[in-house]
């Protein structure tokens, strides 16, 4: 047992986890971003496009809490899958979980440094920055944090600790304030059948209202994505009860303030005016800046930059981690097993992570420009503030963050397939009437609305969404064929699959749980 490579363990408490769970799903950004992404389909749905997404990320608790309390590594899902499910579906979901996290690590430095930063400095100062600006602050927002990943688990957690409980507290606060000074407070944009004389020719070409609020909630699911980021500090914390802690009051808070921010942005821009609302590059900041002043808007900038920090940090510390397990147990080369001897941090596992998400950040933006009609030439040498370059990142950013959507939802199918299995294994038909709905109930509701969400971004095809799902598509193929390779040729790796390091179970042969 001595020479499985290990993270140290008891240096993380209940509260650093719930700072990871909310760091990685980063509300700053989903305020300036997603919120704005998926304004530009859901219109004045919204607010409940992300109510939705909250609902049913409230139903994913109970799936990983239960998980949570029979597994915990490094691994995060995969061990959770590898205890529950089998070895099969751990590897397809320890390949796409990092996918997901890689993507979502790309995506939101293209937008908050390609249209956001450009953005900000034009309206409050009309400084006008180059197109390629957005190239080193990638580099920036994805380096830096893998960095500080790197230098160990400690910096990492004083880190998150304070910015992502500050974030949040600011955004809760200044949404109450918009809400309470907004002249348009109404209910009506939580029914997606009162505004078709206002939106039904925007919601017409996506297939009517419940199509629209489909794929606004593509981005209402995905600012959740980061959620279960405590999971893979499975061996560092001080106990495994908090992850479980962490995995609840993680999605409480943050999807409670999101749909707070949501209807915040949605009654403040003007509830006939969400047409327009995607077409500016900065919607949230102007509306702060019309309700708080130059103070508040500076500040939710502000607060955005720290939260695409923030979020890099966290998401390729959970990534890298996974790979980390997923080396240790033979499935991945054994380069994603090292441990640095001072830092005990996966370094290898983690640059291998940064260096990914920039790639990918990068490419994307060129080749999504590129079908926007903007060539390499123009993304180099235009102006930040050009049209044309606000629409090819933006639908740069719209096409990564449906392949982490992608990720996501294969991760939490399976996610919810391996808590049925698990208590049907547990209990077989011995099951309570509260057993029943807990144990199957609500995770087949959660899968059947991410599939209803998996079908809008297919049907009918959207630029660049319906691509993205299809590289998703690819992605998963490959890690169902790579599992089935690693059953044929590595099958005593196969048999170890999530299954190495268990911190539930060396807690229980230690008397810390009781059966």
């Amino acid at each position: 047992m001595s020479s499985i490579p290990r993270l140290k363990k008891g240096v993380v408490g209940t509260i650093e986890a719930i700072a990871q769970e909310i760091a990685a799903m980063a509300p700053a950004c989903d305020t300036v971003a997603f919120i704005t992404s998926a304004a530009a389909f859901a219109f004045v749905l919204t607010p409940l496009a992300f109510l939705l997404a909250m609902l049913t990320m409230f139903i994913e608790v109970n799936t990983l809490y239960h998980l949570s309390k029979h597994h915990a590594s490094a691994g995060g899902y995969y061990g959770y899958v590898a205890k529950a499910f089998g070895s099969f579906p751990a590897i397809i979901v320890g390949l796409m979980y990092p996918v997901y996290q890689i993507a979502s690590t790309a995506a939101i430095p293209v937008y908050v440094a390609g249209v956001v930063l450009p953005g900000v400095l034009y309206y409050f100062w009309h400084i006008v920055l180059p197109a390629w600006i957005w190239i080193p602050f990638i580099l920036i927002f994805i380096i830096v944090p893998i960095i500080l990943a790197m230098l160990g688990i400690r910096p990492q957690m004083q880190f998150l600790r304070y910015a992502a409980l500050t974030e949040v507290a600011f955004l809760a606060v200044t949404s109450a304030i918009i809400i309470a000074r907004a002249p348009d407070n109404t209910l009506a944009v939580f029914n997606p059948f009162a505004w078709n004389t206002v939106y039904g020719k925007y919601f017409m070409p996506l297939g009517g209202p419940l199509a629209g609020l489909g794929l606004g909630m593509i981005f209402g699911l995905t600012s959740f994505i980061g959620y279960g980021g405590s999971a893979p500090l499975g061996e560092e914390v001080k106990h495994s009860r908090n992850i479980t802690k962490a995995l609840m009051l993680g999605v409480t808070i943050v999807g409670s303030v999101l749909t707070e921010v949501a209807y915040a942005l949605t009654v403040g821009w003007g509830i006939n005016n969400m047409a327009t609302f995607a077409n500016s590059s900065i919607p949230g900041i102007i509306i702060y800046t019309e309700y708080m002043g130059i103070a508040g808007g500076l500040l939710l900038a502000l607060f955005a930059f720290n939260s695409a920090f923030s979020d890099s940090v966290a998401m390729q510390s959970n990534a890298g981690r996974v790979y980390f397990a997923m080396g240790r147990d033979g499935i991945l080369p054994r380069f994603f097993s090292y441990v640095d001897p001072k830092r005990i941090t996966p370094t290898k596992a983690l640059a291998f992570v940064g260096i990914s998400s920039s790639i990918l950040a990068i490419f994307s933006g060129f080749i999504i420009g590129y079908y926007s009609g903007v060539t390499p030439q123009m993304m180099l040498s235009s102006s930040a503030i050009n049209n044309q370059i606000f629409n090819a990142l933006s639908n740069a950013f719209d096409f990564l963050t449906t392949i982490a959507l992608v990720g996501f939802i294969v991760a939490h199918f399976i996610n919810n397939t391996a808590v049925m299995t698990l208590f049907s294994r547990l209990h077989g038909v011995k099951e309570s009437v509260k057993g029943f709905i807990v144990h199957y109930i609500l995770p087949a509701l959660a899968t059947v609305v991410f599939a209803f969400v998996l079908y809008e971004s297919i049907y009918p095809p959207v630029f660049p969404v319906t691509q993205a799902v299809i590289i998703g598509a690819i992605l998963l193929t490959f890690s169902i064929i790579y599992g089935y390779l690693i059953k044929i040729y590595k099958p005593q790796a196969y048999k170890n699959a999530g299954r190495l390091v268990d911190i539930v179970e060396e807690e229980k042969l230690g008397g810390e749980i009781k059966e």
